[in-house]
């Protein structure tokens, strides 16, 4: 049987993996729209507060600059409720969690690796992995909502490659999952490196600007405190950039990568079923260590957050 050369599709995983990457995916988005938004608001608020606070007495410009400042606090701590009740990030966290236990259950299933060893019948192997989906979701379903395990957790082409010879499934591996991360962490730190040097230059600018404001205020060649409304866009991009950890990602990322080059290299020359299924083991945990790590971290932001 030749190589599948295709990208293994969502639809063709676990169905809870399909439903934990969705909840995951739609929550992260409303996660950063809210949080953005909450940014937005807050300079949007100073901003109005500094040209009433400048303004002449009782002017139009002064009462609807006031006006401007207190809807802007009142959407923003709108957002800040909804965000602490809503919980999105949390969602979020959780749902990338199981959505990459449930994709290496998987892998390993069809790879033909512990807890799947090729010793297992066919049908015994798939009521492992159907008891194993079903303790990841008792275990997770009370902290995502909505979690569910769809119609099917073995799919046919689960069952395809797993019945494949080793080669075969050794170049289904390497290229489908191993390559594909790989590919997947070079591209997100590339992103992450460019993001994040934006950003940085952005405020950079923002600085300089700021410096130049202040001096003409100083001269007082104007009332209007510039200076001050780009402070608070300053901080309201600093904590952007925390939130998004742009940095932090983009080094995570390539040491991920050239972590999985080695990876990939370490598997083309296993030719034995033990040690084939040795290696998935533990390529495995290479490609969920990251993950590991940025839920580790983010679960950590978020306590600090509350701390303060």
């Amino acid at each position: 049987m030749p190589p599948r050369q295709n990208p293994l599709a969502d639809q063709e995983l676990p169905g809870i993996f399909i439903s934990a990457d969705e909840i995951s995916t739609k929550s992260q988005k409303e996660y950063l729209r809210w949080t953005r938004g909450r940014l937005q608001l807050a300079v949007l608020a100073a901003a109005s507060g500094i040209v009433a606070a400048t303004s002449k007495d009782d002017s139009w410009l002064e009462t609807s600059s006031v006006c401007v400042a207190l809807l802007s606090f009142i959407a923003a701590l709108i957002l800040e409720v909804h965000l602490l009740r809503d919980k999105p990030e949390e969602r979020w966290y959780h749902g990338r969690a199981i959505a990459e236990s449930a994709k290496t259950l998987a892998w390993r299933f069809m790879a033909i690796a512990e807890p799947f060893p090729v010793s297992l019948a066919p049908d015994r192997a798939e009521d492992v992995l159907l008891a194993r989906i079903q303790d990841l979701f008792a275990e997770s379903s009370a902290n995502l909502p909505g979690l569910s395990v769809g119609s099917s957790q073995v799919t046919p082409s689960m069952r395809q490659i797993r019945a494949s010879d080793l080669s075969t499934r050794k170049d289904t591996y390497l290229n489908l999952r191993v390559s594909d991360q790989q590919t997947w962490y070079e591209e997100k730190a590339r992103q992450n490196e460019a993001d994040g040097k934006r950003w940085r230059l952005t405020l950079v600018s923002f600085e300089i600007i700021g410096i130049a404001a202040t001096i003409v205020t100083l001269l007082d060649i104007t009332n209007l405190d510039v200076g001050a409304i780009l402070a608070a866009a300053i901080a309201a991009g600093g904590a952007w950039i925390e939130v998004k950890q742009y940095d932090n990602l983009s080094s995570a990322y390539s040491l991920t990568a050239a972590e999985l080059s080695f990876v990939r290299a370490t598997g083309e020359s296993i030719s034995d079923e033990e040690k084939w299924s040795d290696y998935v083991v533990s390529a495995e945990q290479a490609i969920s260590r990251e993950h590991t790590m940025w839920l580790a971290r983010r679960v950590g932001l978020r306590a600090a957050r509350r701390n303060r």
